[in-house]
């Protein structure tokens, strides 16, 4: 069987050796069901006597809170677990594999079924060479051919004197073992520790031209559109109830930030700990401080142009990835120019203290990885 994706072997650690004679199930992942709502039951409202002036009607006789239509919410909810669903196949197999040591491989042939089916993605982690025993399921590069990455079972294993060790594989649904004998380079090398049903076919239908361009740009423009169509459905009624507090005027927006750190450390550890990683949380750090003149120079040309809506997403990017880097001032700043959008006379002003606190961030950064 043959799988993809798979990059170089690099370290890791294992925690058990299994017997020979016990082949691992893997784990799968499994739809969970429920029911997405519950029923509410509501009080019922009761007339108070009184004057009719002062009467409070029941629910019955008031018109209805203006609330969008069942297929408006439906259209809503399913959009909101897209995008969740979205997100979290981004974190785990773009972003888990380069801060949590782990490898996700297309499986593209039935070698290993049952347990391993065509179209179903396999996770693996480095364990030590050293421990690889008969029964593991490896995947590893063949030693002929175009050196493809095979994910087959350990039937053999053998321990040179030189300290290299060398292995014979057979797919579960072979009816013969593989016609080479592998030795395994390095220290470490991949691990089947689950499987995942399915989702390969959905990955390799994703990568067609066709599929790709559309998530390219569709996918940002819908993102940008909910969006927008958040910001202009808010309640007409809130502008007039609603008091409006004084725009903040230079000087304040001085006195506000001066209080608060130019970097907080506890958040950048904080996501160093989430990560498993500190050195990964620098480095994303320093990612956001390469981006900053392109995110800020966006804002200007949004802001130059009188496009509020660009603005208004360019600022709210700069204001979510702030936060999670621990930039305080700039996070700040970013939430003060939001509410200063559309107002001309501050637009100077608050692109030069973007840059500003961006070139304070930077240094205090580079005191951090020193």
């Amino acid at each position: 069987m043959t799988t993809t994706d798979l990059p170089s072997i690099g370290p890791a650690v294992r925690t058990a050796q299994r017997p020979a004679e016990h082949r691992p199930a893997f784990p799968t992942v499994q739809a969970i069901a429920g029911p997405l709502s519950t029923r509410l039951a509501f009080p019922t409202v009761q007339p108070i006597a009184g004057p009719p002036s002062t009467r409070t009607a029941p629910p019955e006789a008031q018109p209805a809170a203006d609330r969008p239509p069942i297929g408006q919410r439906i259209v809503s909810l399913l959009g909101t677990l897209l995008m969740i669903t979205a997100i979290a196949a981004v974190l785990f197999f773009a972003i888990g594999p380069r801060f949590f040591g782990y490898q996700t491989a297309t499986m593209l042939t039935g070698s290993m079924a049952p347990e391993i089916m065509p179209g179903d993605v396999v996770v693996t982690t480095l364990q030590p060479v050293s421990e690889v025993a008969v029964g593991d399921v490896i995947s590893y590069h063949i030693p002929v051919e175009d050196h493809r990455v095979e994910t087959h079972r350990v039937i053999e294993v053998i321990r040179d004197t030189d300290g290299t060790t060398a292995v014979r594989t057979k797919g579960d649904a072979n009816e013969s073992v593989d016609p080479w004998t592998a030795t395994l380079e390095g220290d470490h090398v991949y691990e089947a520790r689950a499987v995942i049903p399915e989702v390969g076919s959905v990955i390799r239908a994703l990568r067609t031209p066709i599929v790709s361009q559309l998530l390219v740009y569709g996918v940002p423009a819908v993102l940008v559109g909910g969006l927008l169509l958040m910001i202009w459905s808010r309640p007409k009624d809130d502008d007039a109830t609603t008091p409006v507090a004084p725009a903040p005027t230079d000087a304040t927006m001085g006195a506000d930030l001066s209080r608060l750190p130019v970097l907080d450390r506890r958040i950048l550890d904080d996501l160093g700990a989430e990560l498993s990683s500190p050195e990964g949380a620098l480095q994303f750090a320093g990612m956001f401080v390469d981006m900053l003149p392109q995110r800020i120079h966006a804002i200007d040309v949004a802001l130059s142009t009188g496009d509020v809506d660009a603005a208004v997403v360019a600022l709210l990017s700069l204001n979510v990835s702030a936060a999670m880097v621990g930039a305080v001032r700039l996070e700040e700043a970013s939430s003060t120019a939001l509410e200063l959008v559309g107002v001309p006379d501050h637009q100077h002003r608050l692109i030069e203290q973007l840059r500003e606190l961006g070139s304070e961030f930077q240094s205090a950064l580079t005191g951090i990885m020193r």
